[in-house]
């Protein structure tokens, strides 16, 4: 196929330019919304991994009870081979993340405070065998994994990962047709001096070539230009926002694969506009008569 798109230069003077083309414009715009949106992904699918590996053997404590329960749950957890490390949370700051939800007149409410710690887990631990045994020593007291917690919030990040994926496919379908359509118009456009070439002894390979190679040049072009607003829209948005970039304000991570995808896809929306552009191009030369 690299060969068909280099027809040679006295061929290549035989199909006039054409000044005003669409294709490149809309392979652009594919590009640059299916990079956008691949960008939003691979920020689910970071964030999806980052969650997971950051409640991986955290568990959270609550002891609804009175002191003396609380104190008897921590010692129970502290003496138990399964846990590394338990961390209550300061009274303080369980009223300041009250106060948030209720207001300054949280403190006149007078609300029970429960006592809560945040425990970690050996490698390999039964949390569920340990929290059961503290729930049979310490009625009011409850071990809760954070992935419990976090597991609502993590399918929602799933299930924007498997919409990206689709719009990924929708996107990649409507560039097909839209690529098809450019194809068969460049034809149409043409036709003429196409039918004169044929007529002279030119085979359907070097017409075929001719015209695959306008379609590809437009969709390289394309593909790059909307990749570069998609960059620059990426930059200005994203990065602020701390939104990207891990490590900053414990945003998540794009994995090396990521980066390698999204910097893949532009040359993938030029390799697939070029191949449907050549099928296209091939079937009309087939039907024409």
């Amino acid at each position: 196929m690299i060969k068909a798109l280099l027809p040679s230069l006295a061929m290549r003077r035989l199909l006039p330019e054409q000044r005003r083309r669409a294709a490149p414009w809309i392979i652009g715009l594919m590009t640059f919304v299916s990079l956008v949106v691949g960008v939003a992904g691979a920020v689910a699918l970071g964030a999806i991994g980052d969650l997971g590996r950051s409640a991986e053997g955290r568990w959270s404590l609550q002891v609804t009870g009175t002191p003396a329960q609380a104190a008897q749950a921590e010692a129970l957890l502290r003496g138990s081979a399964e846990v590394t490390s338990v961390q209550p949370v300061p009274e303080a700051e369980v009223r300041t993340t009250l106060r948030r939800w209720l207001g300054p007149g949280a403190d006149t409410l007078g609300l029970p405070l429960p006592t809560l710690g945040e425990v970690t887990l050996r490698p390999g631990a039964n949390g569920e065998a340990l929290a059961q045994r503290l729930e049979a020593r310490v009625s009011s007291a409850r071990l809760t994994p954070y992935s419990r917690e976090l597991a609502p919030l993590l399918g929602t990040l799933e299930s924007l990962a498997t919409l990206v994926i689709g719009l990924l496919f929708v996107l990649a379908a409507a560039l097909a047709a839209a690529v098809t359509l450019a194809a068969r118009a460049t034809l149409d456009a043409n036709r003429q001096t196409l039918d004169v070439l044929h007529g002279i002894g030119a085979t359907d390979d070097q017409l075929l070539s001719l015209v695959q190679r306008r379609i590809a040049l437009d969709a390289l072009v394309g593909s790059l230009a909307g990749a570069t607003a998609a960059i620059l829209v990426v930059v200005a948005a994203l990065i602020p926002a701390r939104g990207l970039l891990g490590g900053w304000g414990g945003a998540p991570s794009l994995s090396p694969i990521a980066w390698v995808l999204l910097a893949l896809l532009p040359l993938l929306q030029a390799g697939l506009a070029t191949l449907v552009a050549r099928r296209a191009l091939r079937q009309a030369l087939t039907d024409s008569p």
